[in-house]
């Protein structure tokens, strides 16, 4: 095996799109379940709570001493020592970010913009490749949900990007984000607890993941959405619409009839707390936000319309 990436096979990518808080860390989970398939966590914040803070693999183990990383190090870059994290985290920064996207649609003249993206997304293209290797698994699953990654990824040769966009009520979400929950996984008293938003920061991030993940369907048309409502109702549906989507045949079993499945320990590197669970989980609807959502917060959500029209969450019962 090489350290360089060279003789590594192009990787087969599932990236979940959207906004965080839209059941993506279970969906996420319950694709691992089946031996194909290998789930990576939210890869973006790799370079900053992994390498640079060694927070917990989904695991339970110190980044450094997760041996599926570790072998992934090896393969990918002859050892994680040899990626410069605060390099990584510049170039992020440089093209990986929403306000990056004029240039990201376009073709940039700027010749050291376009190195610095080429460069960038080098390092995806040969830890995607490594985890497939490392696995044995056809595809990988990447739930960094950031809506301008997908658009670096997108121009890439070496890269099989399939994107998975998936969409949450509104308010839900804003609600969801308003709630103090623990990272078990930091090592930092900075990093103790998940980042909260209003629900008008909410309601804003929502438009704006959600169009920008759209606009990449409409761009590239490798999309599928996917509604948490949904596949929680109909998990095995959504299973079999996702796996066709991304090019596998059907799940050969591994999980529970109906809406129940047994997690198994994950290898994923960053992501919601719900990525260390294990044993049986019943899928149910959260919808904690109905009755304790306030009326005023709610108005303000409203403020998303146009797209809880597009994806069809005004008008059905309950909304």
């Amino acid at each position: 095996m090489t350290g360089d990436g060279s003789r590594l096979p192009s990787p087969r990518v599932a990236f979940l799109g959207g906004l965080g808080r839209s059941g993506t860390t279970l969906l996420e989970r319950i694709l691992d379940q089946a031996h194909d398939v290998q789930a990576l966590g939210e890869v973006t914040h790799l370079w900053q709570r992994s390498l640079k803070d060694n927070e917990l693999c989904g695991c339970g183990r110190p980044f450094d001493q997760c041996p599926f990383w570790s072998e992934v190090g090896k393969v990918g870059f002859g050892g994680w020592q040899n990626v410069d994290a605060d390099r990584l985290l510049f170039l992020r920064d440089r093209v990986d970010r929403s306000r990056r996207l004029p240039r990201l649609l376009t073709t940039s003249k700027d010749s050291t913009w376009r190195a610095e993206l080429r460069e960038y997304v080098s390092y995806y293209e040969r830890l995607y490749a490594a985890a497939s290797r490392v696995s044995g698994c056809n595809v990988v699953v990447d739930s960094s949900k950031q809506a301008s990654l997908p658009y670096c990824l997108s121009t890439s040769q070496a890269i099989q990007l399939r994107v998975i966009h998936c969409v949450r009520d509104s308010r839900a979400v804003a609600y969801s984000w308003g709630q103090d929950v623990k990272r078990p996984e930091s090592t930092t008293e900075s990093g103790a607890r998940m980042h909260r938003f209003s629900p008008r920061d909410a309601a804003f991030y929502w438009m704006l993941h959600n169009a920008e993940v759209d606009m990449l369907g409409v761009r590239a048309g490798r999309l599928l959405r996917v509604r948490y409502e949904d596949w929680v109702r109909c998990p095995n549906d959504t299973l079999r619409e996702i796996r066709t989507f991304v090019g596998l045949c059907e799940a050969p079993g591994g999980s529970d009839p109906g809406r129940s499945f047994t997690l198994k320990p994950s290898h994923t590197c960053s992501g919601n707390p719900m990525r260390f669970a294990q044993g049986k989980v019943d899928l149910r609807l959260d919808e904690r936000w109905r009755s304790r959502m306030s009326a005023r917060d709610s108005r303000v959500v409203t403020m998303t319309l146009p797209l809880l029209l597009r994806y069809g969450y005004v008008g059905l019962p309950g909304t």
